[in-house]
């Protein structure tokens, strides 16, 4: 396929806000010619995906965006690297009150039986990948951008690939920058950031435990901070689950100085034993926890998407899904557009899409904050407060519907 010179939209950035992103404008906006550049080399479309037995990074991906995945065609082909969650125990450590959630207490939050399900990053990214090579998405990779030129009719990029030592260009109407926190191509473009630090870290790895987990997924708030258990597939016999673990930064660097014994020992007394005994744990990864929020997502003839617009704390896995129901948002705002024929009415479109998702944000955003800091204090009257929440949810039908309306995705 020649490179593209011209096209309607050009998505910088191809991971799997970009790449999602593609593939729904690919379904919903089939008249729109589409480029998605990425800096680095792309799976082999027609290879099979091989997924190592353990150690393998997931994502929490909410019902409400697994309707998209079916809309989209891909739910078949990732229900074979997904674990249903069918319920959501949320508790707090060295108490006694707790809520179960359940898929089947509100109909509309559910997809197929489920709250969510989660899915393998090694099988997420080529399956939408492989997906994207049968569209008509002009897919340009391995493509640095270098510089972005922003002008009333759209945007001019100059990228380079390894593959040769000459520079190309390629016009669009409408650019979505898609390439991830501290965006080098946001701060070309005089976008600032509002940042919080929460001066944590994020341990991440996979966990094997003695006993089936039955789909059932723990949010678990302990005095170093929230902690996640989520269901991973059977694989060679050993039940799994994807742990995420936050806590303050000499904690995290503690834990990962442990032996794997030592380590298992650590969790299963913060944890407890609602999820039974666990027998191994994988290689420990870290990352910062922070917030970040663009000023700005969207102007003329530019929009941003997935952590380059909002990272959040990653509590109850909501980044990725509210980044699907952001790209969800904008691909229907331009279902069925000329781009080329108005730029009035592209600017009237963006405008319309900013204040579709403005809610969605601030709910999301707002809860992703604000929970974590209650949950790990210390302070009695915090206490107090969680307890009284977690009582509501057991006692109040409605709120506990509402929560996991929210928690599935459907909440709006």
């Amino acid at each position: 396929m020649s490179e593209p010179k011209r096209v309607d939209l050009a998505i910088v950035g191809g991971g799997m806000a970009g790449a999602s992103l593609a593939l729904m404008l690919a379904h919903y906006c089939p008249r729109l010619s589409v480029a998605l550049l990425e800096r680095q080399a792309l799976p082999d479309a027609g290879a099979s995906v091989q997924l190592p037995s353990f150690d393998t990074r997931a994502t929490a991906v909410a019902a409400g965006s697994l309707q998209i995945f079916d809309e989209l065609g891909l739910w078949p082909q990732l229900r074979g690297y997904a674990a249903p969650i069918e319920h959501i125990h949320v508790s707090d450590r060295g108490r006694a009150l707790g809520a179960a959630l359940t898929a089947d207490e509100q109909e509309r939050a559910s997809f197929a039986g489920m709250l969510g399900a989660v899915i393998e990053n090694a099988a997420l990214g080529p399956v939408l990948h492989g997906a994207l090579a049968r569209t008509n998405v002009q897919m340009l990779a391995p493509a640095q951008v270098d510089a972005v030129q922003m002008s009333e009719s759209g945007a001019q990029l100059a990228w380079r690939s390894d593959s040769d030592s000459g520079e190309h260009s390629l016009s669009t109407r409408l650019l979505v920058v898609a390439d991830g926190v501290d965006s080098p191509l946001c701060r070309q473009l005089g976008i600032e950031t509002e940042r919080i630090d929460y001066r944590q870290r994020a341990l991440v790895t996979t966990i094997g435990l003695e006993r089936d987990h039955r789909n059932r997924a723990y949010e678990r708030f302990t005095d170093d901070g929230p902690m996640a258990l989520l269901p991973l597939p059977k694989r060679d016999g050993l039940h799994r689950m994807a742990l995420v673990w936050t806590c303050a930064a000499g904690v995290a660097e503690e834990l990962a100085a442990l032996s794997e014994a030592r380590f298992l020992q650590r969790l299963q007394r913060a944890f407890g034993w609602r999820a039974g005994r666990m027998v191994r744990a994988g290689a420990l990864q870290s990352y910062p926890l922070s917030l970040s929020l663009a000023r700005e997502q969207w102007r003329r003839n530019l929009v941003l998407v997935g952590n380059c617009a909002h990272f959040l704390h990653p509590v109850a896995g909501q980044g990725f899904n509210l980044t699907l129901r952001d790209c969800y948002g904008l691909a229907q705002a331009l279902a069925g557009v000329d781009l080329a024929s108005n730029s009035t009415r592209q600017l009237d479109l963006l405008q319309e899409y900013g204040r579709g998702r403005r809610l969605d944000q601030q709910l999301t955003i707002g809860f992703s904050d604000r929970i974590p800091p209650l949950f790990a204090s210390a302070n009695p009257l915090a206490r107090g407060l969680r307890q009284a929440g977690l009582l509501g949810l057991m006692l109040a039908p409605p709120l506990r519907s509402g929560f996991v309306g929210q928690a599935a995705g459907f909440g709006l």
